[in-house]
């Protein structure tokens, strides 16, 4: 399974960096038609997403996650770092399993 990302710019020259391959760096307009390309692909098995764009994309990742085990989709922060108080599906869910919240620290 592959890993693809849905970044900026930046952030996609250091995913390559990283070794990953299938950036998709969109403008404004195009975030929702490369969202529904890459939840396409059954061939992916990660799908990074920046934050700010995750917060664009908000009810159609949530409700992609809903309905599909794979891929997973991670939200990353970009160059700009992470949004405050910016809380990702992944961190509801261990807060939801578990019942405790898992935070960053300094």
């Amino acid at each position: 399974m592959k890993i693809a990302a849905l970044c900026d710019q930046d952030t996609g020259v250091g995913l390559r960096l990283a070794g990953i391959t299938h950036i998709h760096t969109p403008n404004e307009q195009d975030i929702l038609p490369v969202w529904n390309t890459l939840q396409e692909d059954h061939s992916l098995g990660v799908i990074l997403v920046t934050e700010r764009i995750a917060t664009r994309l908000d009810k159609h990742l949530r409700d992609f996650r809903l309905q599909h085990p794979l891929p997973v989709i991670i939200e990353i922060p970009d160059k700009k770092g992470p949004i405050k108080d910016h809380i990702d599906f992944v961190s509801q869910l261990i807060k939801k399993a578990v019942g405790i919240e898992v935070t960053k620290s300094a």
